[in-house]
């Protein structure tokens, strides 16, 4: 579904892993934060941890809260939740809308979860991909494994809580 100009929705869901955030979550947060008054972040994959999920749960949480804080954000993020992986689509969005309370739309470019939400009938929108080639999870987390910079690629005031053991 196409972003209507002049839509505007009362709560919007994101979702993302976050590992690690970037300026492309930050492009997503900024653009769902234009068509809806409040939104719900989740925190995907937060009962993973592996090299594809490095960040706790714990430490995503603390990264988007910083992030929220220094773009003043408090009163528009409604709330955090963590979101665990399960391999059972129903079981899944049942626990989604626990943890969420209602909302109007999810904002977002994963397939999987917008796929889920939409046959749940919610709204679903794609935002779209802010500079994929370079702001991939994937390609952050192997330039940080070669000690190659990944620095610009991140809000400068996340750096610190990115290379915190």
């Amino acid at each position: 579904m196409k972003v209507k100009k002049n839509k505007k929705y009362n709560i919007g869901l994101v979702i993302g892993r976050f590992q690690p955030f970037h300026l492309g979550h930050k492009y997503l947060i900024e653009e769902t934060l234009i068509h809806c008054e409040k939104i719900v972040i989740g925190i995907g994959s937060a009962n993973k941890k592996s090299k594809k999920n490095p960040w706790s749960a714990s430490k995503r949480r603390k990264i988007l809260q910083e992030f929220i804080k220094q773009k003043g954000y408090e009163s528009r993020v409604f709330k955090i939740i963590n979101l665990n992986d399960n391999p059972d689509d129903d079981v899944w969005f049942q626990n989604l809308i626990k943890k969420t309370g209602p909302f109007d739309v999810t904002l977002g470019n994963n397939a999987w979860n917008n796929g889920i939400i939409e046959r749940h009938g919610i709204s679903v929108v794609t935002i779209g991909f802010y500079k994929r080639e370079i702001l991939e999870g994937k390609i952050i987390r192997d330039l940080i494994a070669k000690n190659k910079n990944w620095q610009d690629r991140v809000p400068q005031y996340l750096i610190k809580f990115l290379t915190q053991k």
